[in-house]
Formats: structure tokens, C-alpha cells, sequence
């Protein structure tokens, strides 16, 4: 009897022993990475109760904010909105379920800020820090309406900071109702969650022309005495396709543009027989980066979202005499210059599409902005659009 006993002791024992070991194991060796799996409800809840902070255009009108609402456990719970549906793909959306994109994205840890051990100890709610953007909301709200139901997107930078002003895409979408409508989005053949400024890539077109320019002029290349004019063949026999692909690259058309925001870099075309200099394919943010260069000394600025933005050393594309020369070349419309183009169906695989690429004042410029519409020839509508959105732009 004792030794059945001591027997059934020793397994009592093995077994506290093997508890208090996966205990130990679970609760503190593992517990990190516990409490970081995505399906561990306590992260959700706390989520919920962290009250973020704005994000505010340059002038302090409310782009986004959190709204408090009953929550389990008589605890605030917030809730993200978005007035204004025109800075949809600029602001992005926060969502428990899909994560983030845009400046929700990109300024995160400001937003939901830190919690503090006195905030813990007191059950307070986390709060982050309010985030002024460089955009302007009317000239935003302005472009939004002008593009109207065009397919497209519209950005604009200053020259000197290389802060954002205003960037629009359509189609666009409404983050209020993103929860909901999620599934129709993403399954939408027109990609309204698509950033057309910084992710949409087009083909230059006639816009071959002016980066031929630049290639020719910065080779110290004889140009025609009437390079606007000139076939474009013509015009860049002297610069040869692999000086025109060395052109592409010196304006940075091959890399991702130097934004926080997601977006895709150029693509070079493949000269194998059917594609030309016209075929390749850019960003708006890449042309407005450019149109800045040549309004400017030749430099292409970073791109900077937050108010305010200091001065941008920015990439040297050319020299300042090569940025002269284009700007004495560059086409003007009542006050605005800029390079007017098509892009033709050969080079798109549909319809074709308009560029309209320049910058304002044409005398004294201070921004620089790109305009791409991809419902047809609409060179009359692009000058309209642009005329109308840059002059709110200006002082």
C-alpha cells in the first residue's frame, strides 16, 4: 500500500510539474508572439479603443478623423470617417479588416501615438497626434469636380519644396463605405482603389518628343531649327534609342518616384520591333517631376506630404542652361505652359489617351503638375481642367 502510495504521488508531482512548465512556456516564452497573432480577439478590442488622430489639410480643414461610440464594457470604442470623399486615394482608409493605405498608411505610428504606462495603469484610450498634410482641400475638391466623369488623374507639386498640392484619381471610391463595398472594388475592372497619380503607368506618346529634347540637349546634340515641328523620328535619330533609353533613365523613369505612398516605377520600352520611344510608359507623378525640372534649375524635387515642407535638394535631370532652353520651347496658354500630347491605341491596347504636362506661371513658376485623361483625344477638355485647377493653386 505505501509504495502504490509514493507511486501515485510521483505522477501527481510529474504532472504539476508538467502543468506548471507549459505554464511557464505559454505565458511568458510565447506570450509575445500570443498576443501578436492576428486572430487574437484582445488586439482587435484594443484597436478599437485607440482614438487616432486627424489628418488635416495646409489650411486645417479635417481630411479624417475618429469618432467615439459605445463599446462593450461601458469603454469608447472609435470609429474612422472621411468628409471628404475627394481625397479618397491621398488620405487612404484605416480599417481592422483591410489595414490601411495612403497618408493612414504612411503616418501611422503619429496617428494612433503611444500608450503611456500612466494611460495603461488608468485605463485611459490611446491617442495619437493630429498630421497637417500640404494639400489643399478646395483646390482638391475643385480637381475632383473638373475631372467630373473622366477617367484619369491629376497632381500638382511645388517647385521649390516638392510638397503634394493636390492629387486626384478617378474613378474613386468612398473609405466610409469600404467595409461594405469591399469586394465590388477590388473585383471592379476600372480599379477605383487604384492611385492613377502614383501608380497608374502610361505611354508618353507625343511626350516622346520634349524627353528626346532633354536627351539631345544635355548630349550638347544639334537639335532642328524647328525641333516642335520636326518628325520625331527625325528629330531623335542624332540621339539613337540607347541615348534615349539612358535619357529615360538620367530622369528617373526607370525607378519608383520619391514618394511615401505606393508607387510604380516607368517602364522602358523594349525596342524589339513593334514598340518606339513613344511606348514608354510613365507615371504622373514622373512628368510632373519633370515639368518641375524644367520650370526650375533642372532639378527634379522629392516629393513631401506633410505642412510644411522645407526645401527639396531634389535629383539633378539636366543642366540649367538644358532647363532653359526647354522652357523657351515650351508651348504657352493663357498663363500656363505645358506639353499637350497623345498617346495613340497602338501604344495603350484601347482607347487613346491625353497628356497634359507643364507648369504655372509660365513666366515665374512655382508649380508643376501632370494631367492624364484615358477617354480619348480630349486635349480641348485637359487645357480646360488644368487651366481652371492650377490657377487655385496659385498666389
Amino acid at each position: 500500500m505505501t509504495l502504490a502510495i509514493i507511486r501515485l504521488m510521483r505522477a501527481l508531482l510529474l504532472g504539476f510539474v508538467v502543468v506548471a512548465g507549459a505554464l511557464a512556456y505559454w505565458q511568458m516564452i510565447q506570450a509575445p508572439q500570443l498576443v501578436a497573432r492576428a486572430d487574437n480577439p484582445r488586439l482587435i478590442q484594443a484597436e478599437r479603443r485607440i482614438h487616432r488622430g486627424r489628418l488635416l489639410d495646409r489650411t486645417g480643414a479635417v481630411l479624417a478623423y475618429s469618432a467615439p461610440q459605445p463599446g462593450p464594457g461601458h469603454t469608447d470604442i472609435f470609429r474612422r470617417h472621411y468628409p471628404q470623399p475627394a481625397t479618397a486615394h491621398l488620405v487612404g482608409y484605416y480599417s481592422l479588416r483591410y489595414g490601411s493605405s495612403g497618408c493612414e498608411a504612411v503616418f501611422d505610428p503619429i496617428l494612433r501615438g503611444r500608450c503611456t504606462w500612466l494611460e495603461a495603469l488608468l485605463h485611459r484610450s490611446q491617442r495619437g497626434e493630429d498630421v497637417f498634410l500640404s494639400a489643399d482641400l478646395a483646390t482638391m475638391r475643385l480637381a475632383d469636380a473638373e475631372l467630373g466623369y473622366h477617367v484619369g488623374a491629376f497632381i500638382a507639386l511645388d517647385i521649390t519644396s516638392g510638397a503634394l498640392l493636390t492629387m486626384v484619381s478617378h474613378p474613386a471610391y468612398d473609405p466610409n463605405r469600404l467595409e461594405e463595398t469591399w469586394k465590388t472594388l477590388t473585383a471592379d475592372p476600372s480599379a477605383p482603389l487604384l492611385n492613377r497619380a502614383t501608380q497608374g503607368i502610361y505611354p508618353v506618346g507625343d511626350l516622346a518628343r520634349w524627353i528626346g529634347l532633354a536627351g539631345l540637349l544635355s548630349a550638347g546634340t544639334t537639335t532642328p531649327p524647328d525641333p516642335l515641328h520636326t518628325s520625331l523620328e527625325e528629330l531623335l535619330a542624332p540621339l539613337s534609342r540607347m541615348g534615349y533609353l539612358a535619357t529615360a533613365h538620367q530622369l528617373g523613369f526607370s525607378q519608383r518616384p520619391p514618394i511615401a505612398l505606393p508607387a510604380s516605377p516607368g517602364r522602358l520600352p523594349r525596342f524589339d520591333g513593334r514598340e518606339t520611344e513613344r511606348d514608354l510608359a510613365v507615371t504622373p507623378l514622373h512628368m510632373a517631376r519633370l515639368a518641375a525640372a524644367v520650370a526650375g534649375d533642372g532639378r527634379m524635387p522629392g516629393v513631401e506630404l506633410r505642412h510644411p515642407a522645407a526645401a527639396s535638394a531634389g535629383e539633378r535631370a539636366f543642366s540649367e542652361r538644358v532647363a532653359r532652353t526647354l522652357r523657351a520651347l515650351t508651348p504657352t496658354y493663357n498663363g500656363l505652359a505645358g506639353w499637350v500630347g497623345v498617346a495613340l491605341p497602338v501604344e495603350t491596347g484601347r482607347a487613346p489617351l491625353t497628356w497634359l504636362v507643364g507648369y504655372a506661371p509660365a513666366t515665374q513658376p512655382c508649380v508643376a503638375f501632370a494631367l492624364v485623361l484615358e477617354d480619348g483625344d480630349n486635349r480641348p477638355a485637359a487645357l480646360s481642367i488644368a487651366r481652371r485647377v492650377v490657377a487655385a493653386l496659385l498666389p
